[in-house]
């Protein structure tokens, strides 16, 4: 045991030495601009793609991704696990041993494998109605706090499962499951600030104004920590954000820039090669249409009539230059089991079927449709408004900031009956697109995903089966069902998969971006 720690120690040192002789600089402060705030930034709560890019500078889970370009980015590796666990009682039991001694909580704090219960008996306790418990179902006990099938035993960790689950490593790997402190609040509206055991910790947060991330006093670790600070400035436009990063008065556009403006950042500073640069990304998005709502329950030939009636292409090229690639499917290319399929018309709308399904389905004609605030959003709304009229449908645009929007649209009950959404990937599995987005057992009162609201007994069994399987016969499964649920079902009027664009001042190097978080920020430096 003394000399694993010793080891480990020695270890820690030489990456640090090693980050030193890369040339990487160390200090300073890295300033980052967001058009609209994160959603929340705590673990148990945050879903949005720009906080968890802050979650992964934070956070400590048994699992994580390594902080390098490219498909390794993707790869498991142990990180307070001392490897992978021992898998028993026919892959229901996954035993990790934790042993953590290369850091600490910001506050001095020990991290233990009483930390990761904690943080999975917090999000199953019903008060914090956490999105985590799309991920914890297959838990024994996980219906309640404390979670009976999460167990400590010294260093060791001990999860029971209802049934085999192939993915369960990778979901253990998402932020919802990182060590928190074991007396962190339950409260349902977040914790602002929490200590981390990540390269850097949440010191600071005015909602709506300034997020500041500090490097963690005690961590040692072997994960990159160039930065002294991380400073989110929040609020600024689009078209003022990009000057900032220009003038090099802002270090990066986490939130991005005028879809109007990609043109011009890349002939100006050349794609992926000095400022501006581009990443694929396993997502996509949608109108998820609202099946609570009066206009679309039990009414699947209205939702596809939506499908015929929306002009995917006019929608995609209101987000720029290399903004994606038209899509009516769920599953992204990329995904395993994905095989593209003919299903409505990605060049154009099709009037005549639109028409023909709405006949006699348009109900009392009015839609009310939630979206962001932002000038490519209202154009967006602008061209549905106009789809939706040729079948019959009066359209009330209600526009919102990003994490306001997030808020109504996963409350249920909530008024509204089609809102923009987009997915990205949290690991690269079927079940994270279909099972978590469309599933009708995840739903519940507040922090829903499955914003359709899509219940629908048949196709839930459907899903039951598939994420049961592995391998090809797992795929299979759920290629079948993105085609059967998209054709039979329509709970969306998907659009497009996307493209990541990265805009950084000149200031930024160490540049590093992961496949499932997008820009690495523990991993930049300033030049």
């Amino acid at each position: 045991m003394a000399f694993a720690t010793v080891l480990v120690g020695l270890l820690s040192v030489f990456a640090s030495s090693a980050a030193a002789k890369s040339g990487a600089k160390q200090g300073g402060t890295l300033r980052v601009d967001l058009f609209t705030d994160v959603d929340y930034t705590d673990p148990a709560l945050d879903y949005l793609s720009t906080g968890w890019e802050i979650q992964y500078a934070t956070c400590v889970k048994l699992m994580n991704y390594p902080d390098v370009n490219g498909p390794k980015g993707s790869q498991l590796t142990p990180e307070a696990a001392t490897g992978f666990p021992k898998i028993s009682n026919g892959g229901k039991t996954y035993d990790f041993t934790v042993n953590v001694p290369f850091t600490k909580f910001s506050n001095g704090g020990a991290v233990t494998a009483a930390n990761f219960k904690a943080a999975f008996d917090r999000n199953a306790d019903p008060k914090m109605q956490s999105p985590a418990t799309a991920f914890m179902d297959d838990i024994v006990g996980a219906d309640k706090t404390p979670v009976s099938g999460v167990r400590v035993r010294g260093k060791h960790l001990v999860i029971t499962l209802k049934r085999a689950a192939p993915d369960f490593l990778a979901r253990v790997a998402m932020p919802f499951f990182c060590a928190i402190p074991v007396n962190l609040a339950r409260d349902p509206n977040g914790v602002e600030t929490l200590p981390g055991a990540g390269p850097y910790y949440i010191a600071e947060r005015t909602v709506n104004k300034t997020i500041v991330l500090k490097k963690n006093p005690n961590y040692k670790g072997k994960r990159p920590h160039n930065l002294a600070q991380i400073v989110y400035t929040v609020g600024n436009s689009l078209e003022a954000i990009r000057l900032r990063v220009e003038r090099g008065e802002s270090d990066y556009a986490a939130g991005g820039i005028p879809s109007a403006s990609y043109a011009e950042v890349a002939q100006k500073y050349g794609v992926n090669k000095s400022q501006f640069y581009v990443r694929p990304q396993l997502g996509v998005s949608y109108l998820a249409m609202n099946n609570d709502r009066p206009i679309f329950k039990g009414n699947t030939k209205l939702r596809k009539a939506i499908n015929f009636a929306i002009d995917r292409k006019a929608i995609l090229a209101q987000g720029g230059y290399l903004a994606g690639k038209r899509t009516d499917q769920i599953l992204p290319p990329g995904i395993a089991g994905f095989r593209d399929a003919d299903i409505y018309p990605l060049k154009g709308p099709n009037l005549a079927a639109a028409k023909k399904w709405a006949n006699g389905a348009t109900r009392e004609g009015k839609i009310v449709y939630y979206t962001s605030n932002t000038a490519t959003s209202a154009a967006v709304a602008q061209i549905l408004q106009f789809n939706l009229k040729q079948i019959g449908l009066d359209t009330e645009i209600k526009q919102f900031a990003r994490a306001v929007q997030i808020e109504k649209e996963g409350t249920r009950g909530e008024p509204f009956d089609i809102t923009s959404e987009g997915w990205i990937a949290d690991y690269a599995d079927p079940y994270d697109f279909i099972d978590v987005l469309l599933n009708g057992k995840n739903l519940q009162p507040a922090h829903n995903n499955n914003v359709a609201y899509f219940n629908s007994p048949a196709f839930n069994k459907k899903m039951n089966a598939a994420s049961r399987l592995s391998g090809a016969a797992r795929y299979r499964a759920y290629g079948n069902l993105d085609i059967d649920i998209m054709k039979n079902g329509a709970p969306w009027a998907a659009r497009n998969n996307f493209n990541s664009r990265i805009f950084v001042s000149n200031k930024v190097g160490c540049f590093t971006t992961n496949p499932i978080y997008t820009v690495d920020l523990a991993a930049l430096c300033l030049k």
